[in-house]
């Protein structure tokens, strides 16, 4: 079913991205920036940035850091089920791989990638409650994939989106262990649909260099959670 794109104003960040300035060629083709966001940002209060200790290491389990995003849902979607809506970032064909079905994958949700259209690009989806009928279907940007997994099975819903489980997504190139930050592969019109929400640059959405993380959280408040102001 087709949805409209989410992120549809445009603002002067002409090259902000470092993806915006040149585009490397994979063996499936050149990357490709993403068109439209994975969600709503209206819906969205707090955001983990790449290359930080949020989540877990990924995408090797020695890897030093959680090279992914971590997506909070705001006060009137968390802990739940079937609200927060997502959608297709590019033009592409979804696929589900053996990684993506292992027992591991289905704590809350399920886990699908979206390889993009005649591209080294690939999003993969955590958490994500999506129609079976979907895997294995070209899809257009802006498409509705499903929705975030925000509560597992026999969970007690929690009082607040503070507390509230998360749903993240991991951008690549040519293969799961090559990951890049999601809001660096936003094209310009898809980044400044954030900026209503604080985020006005790239810097705000990654950890410089390569830390090592002797653990890992996922408590809102802690570093390497950007929170909006005002939440929402």
């Amino acid at each position: 079913m087709k949805e409209k794109s989410i992120g549809v104003f445009l603002v002067g960040l002409s090259c902000v991205f470092p993806s915006a300035c040149g585009s490397p060629t994979g063996p499936s083709g050149p990357s490709t920036l993403l068109s439209v966001n994975v969600v709503d940002p209206q819906d969205i209060n707090a955001v983990s940035t790449f290359n930080s200790c949020v989540g877990h290491a990924y995408p090797q389990t020695n890897s030093p850091n959680s090279a992914k995003n971590y997506f909070w849902p705001n006060s009137t979607n968390f802990s739940t089920i079937d609200r927060l809506r997502e959608y297709a970032a590019c033009a592409g064909t979804t696929a589900q791989t053996p990684a993506d079905l292992s027992p591991n994958e289905f704590d809350r949700g399920q886990t699908l990638h979206l390889n993009c259209d005649g591209s080294s690009t690939t999003l993969r989806y955590f958490h994500l409650n999506f129609d079976p009928g979907l895997v294995g279907h070209h899809v257009n940007a802006g498409d509705f994939m499903g929705y975030a997994a925000l509560l597992g099975t026999g969970q007690t819903p929690y009082g607040s989106w503070q507390f509230s489980g998360n749903f993240d997504i991991a951008v690549s190139e040519q293969d799961d262990s090559r990951t890049e930050n999601y809001f660096a592969r936003l094209d310009a019109t898809a980044f400044a649909a954030w900026a209503a929400r604080g985020l006005t640059s790239i810097s705000q959405t990654i950890n410089a260099g390569n830390p090592t993380c002797s653990s890992y959280s996922s408590n809102v408040g802690d570093p390497g959670i950007f929170v909006f102001t005002p939440a929402r």
